[in-house]
């Protein structure tokens, strides 16, 4: 009788070691779906809120050539460096941004948009300068609703 037991009980660990390989696997293949899709990038968003940033909304509703995503594109990379270390500095300390912070904030934006606007054509620039007031007005909107 002694030697039927080891039998099962080395069977029902071939088979949970069969099952840590398969969770081991499968976690393996999630892993690398997800880098390889993250590697691939995605598309810059042309608009729909918050996607695109400040520069998405701007552009909602707005076609571009490549000759014009090619210079916005230039014109965020130049901005970049500063906006993040605007925020990189109001984060470190851990409330909103004080108001000589946010006029540099402001004052990049502001700068950024007119040169996105100069690439644009002259009906483009309608449009543009419709979703920036839209943009501005839901900007005074959220200041007055946490004021």
């Amino acid at each position: 009788m002694r030697g039927a037991s080891p039998a099962p009980n080395t069977n029902l660990q071939e088979r949970r070691m069969k099952a840590i390989r398969i969770a081991t696997l499968a976690i393996a293949l999630c892993a690398g779906t997800t880098s390889i899709a993250s590697a691939q990038g995605q598309p810059e968003p042309q608009g729909q809120g918050r996607g695109g940033g400040m520069g998405g909304m701007l552009l909602k509703d707005i076609t571009l050539t490549d000759a014009q995503k090619a210079q916005i594109k230039t014109i965020r990379e130049k901005y970049m460096p500063q906006q993040m270390e605007l925020r990189k500095a109001t984060q470190a300390t851990g409330g909103p941004p004080d108001e000589a912070t946010r006029t540099k904030m402001m004052d990049l934006q502001e700068k950024q948009a007119a040169e996105i606007r100069a690439v644009l054509t002259a009906d483009q620039q309608k449009v543009f300068d419709a979703n920036l007031k839209e943009m501005r007005d839901r900007m005074e909107a959220r200041r007055k609703g946490s004021s």
